[in-house]
């Protein structure tokens, strides 16, 4: 009997448990996407266009319009925001039916030509960024068979030269919608948090419901697109299509009316090539269609700036707001351009190369912040020059990682001495006391303990407070700051050594 007692609440516990966890997220669902998503208790308040009502007295304490953030909700797409104003992070997940939508349809029943344009069209910049997103890097992840393809983003926004937001997102074509997970943070640089806090509501997210995919717009991949800016009236653009497709070439001038068009046939294999002659110097509209009897037209638009003696630049990766340990600069150019990076920051930089194509590989491993300058040049053409400014920020495991890695063993005897004065050190010890200052914690540390008797002592300096208590065996990571001065008991001055903790770990 006691046993079957026993076994009944077990299983009630479990199943407390097992409820309690559930709690900790609230699943929502969206019937148009045909998909769901749980959101964590990260997030203080989650807004849905259907909670809005309910909130107008949270919405007018954090300065927020009931009516103009629905009309924001209608004509985004925008499905949910999560707020984290603890951690300055907000979760924006939309929904739209846009071009990209018609054209792709699901990525995942795409080919892997379709699937490569869409995320090169994030690095190079043809993707939002007339919105002011620039993407730093986008690669695809599987997230498991209900949710599938989902690309990888970080990005900054910047509307009129002022920085709005930067972060992290997760976007993919599914059923008709381009779907967006967008971790957004402002007034700071993100963080790997930041990221990871994405990546565990990315893990609930699936599809309830796949949609067949329709009659969609014919293939259209370039091999060769558009020039975003020229010094040469000719180009040609190159691609694939669907084999016979009629291709054709639309250009406009900015301020005029009327366009020329310029076409060619796809070969067997789909092969293509529209030679296009700009008439004038200026900025041009260009519209690329793919053509079939029977298929839906495929249509792409581009901007192209035609000036003599300009010489053209397509950046394809630049640096971010937010660097990492390694930043690359890369992008193309004419041939026989002669090419130069130069960084100033915690870790300089300059290096120069000559040829069309560049891929600098930077070494910003330590915090703080960098400018960049990249300065393009070649004869008889006008130089190029572009700027960019990153920071380099640890998070506070990466902060740790990097400190316990660098610090080296000290021995008491050298530890005030002038010439190790900034050295990064650790030193084990026993603590003997702490004490709280106007701004800071003062340990006093005992590098020998010989039965109850202390010797060797030291003094760390703590931003906070620290977690041993007295007589506690530990291992102190921080920076040699010469010596700590104290009034003895008999009135007299005494010096000791000083450190500038960082960390504090149990001594091994």
């Amino acid at each position: 009997m006691l046993r079957k007692f026993l076994l009944i609440l077990t299983i009630a516990i479990l199943i407390t448990l097992a409820f309690s966890a559930v709690g900790l997220a609230e699943t929502y669902s969206f019937g148009d996407v045909r998909a769901s998503v749980s959101v964590p208790d990260d997030f203080e308040m989650v807004l849905t266009p259907y909670n809005l009502g309910s909130n107008r007295d949270w919405l007018e304490q954090h300065g927020l319009d009931h009516d103009a953030l629905s009309n924001s909700f209608d004509q985004e797409g925008i499905l949910l925001m999560g707020y984290d104003e603890d951690n300055g992070r907000t979760l924006v997940i939309t929904a739209l039916r846009d071009v990209d939508g018609q054209t792709y349809f699901d990525l995942n029943n795409q080919d892997e030509d379709m699937r490569k344009e869409f995320r090169v069209s994030h690095t190079n910049g043809t993707a939002y960024g007339v919105l002011g997103y620039t993407y730093t890097s986008a690669k695809w992840a599987n997230y498991g068979k209900n949710a599938l393809r989902f690309l990888q983003t970080e990005y900054t926004l910047r509307q009129e030269g002022e920085l709005v937001c930067a972060g992290y997102q997760r976007r993919t074509i599914r059923n008709g919608y381009t779907i967006t997970l967008d971790m957004q943070v402002r007034g700071r640089t993100p963080k790997a948090t930041d990221n990871n806090l994405l990546e565990k509501v990315m893990k609930s997210w699936q599809f309830t419901e796949v949609l067949p995919m329709p009659a969609l717009p014919i293939k259209l991949s370039l091999t060769s697109a558009p020039p975003a800016e020229t010094s040469e009236a000719t180009f040609t653009i190159k691609g694939t299509t669907a084999r016979k497709a009629k291709v054709t070439a639309t250009l406009f001038s900015l301020g005029t009316t009327g366009g020329q068009t310029f076409t060619d046939t796809a070969n067997n294999s789909g092969g293509f090539a529209v030679k296009v002659t700009l008439p004038s110097q200026g900025v041009y509209s260009l519209t690329l269609t793919a053509e079939l009897e029977g298929s839906i037209t495929a249509q792409r638009l581009y901007s192209v700036t035609f000036k003599q003696g300009v010489l053209p630049v397509e950046l394809a990766v630049t640096p971010g707001d937010s660097l990492d340990d390694e930043t690359i600069v890369s992008g193309t150019t004419e041939a026989g351009a002669k090419i130069q990076l130069s960084v100033s920051g915690p870790v300089p930089y300059n290096k120069t190369v000559s040829g069309n194509k560049f891929n600098f590989k930077v070494d910003t491993h330590l915090e703080g912040t960098y400018q960049f300058v990249l300065t393009i040049s070649k004869k008889g053409m006008h130089e190029r020059t572009f700027s960019f400014t990153g920071t380099r920020a640890y998070t506070d495991s990466e902060r740790g990682e990097k400190v316990r890695a660098n610090a080296r063993k000290m021995a008491y005897a050298n530890l005030a001495k002038t010439e190790n004065q900034g050295k990064s050190i650790w030193i084990d010890g026993y603590v003997t006391g702490v004490t709280q200052s106007i701004n800071e914690w003062v340990v006093t540390l005992a590098t020998t303990k010989s039965g109850s008797t202390y010797k060797d002592v030291c003094y760390l300096i703590c931003q906070t407070e620290p977690a041993y208590p007295v007589d506690s065996h530990v291992r102190v990571y921080g920076t040699a700051a010469g010596t700590y001065t104290v009034l003895t008991d008999d009135g007299n001055v005494r010096s000791y050594p000083r450190i500038d903790a960082s960390f504090i770990d149990p001594a091994n």
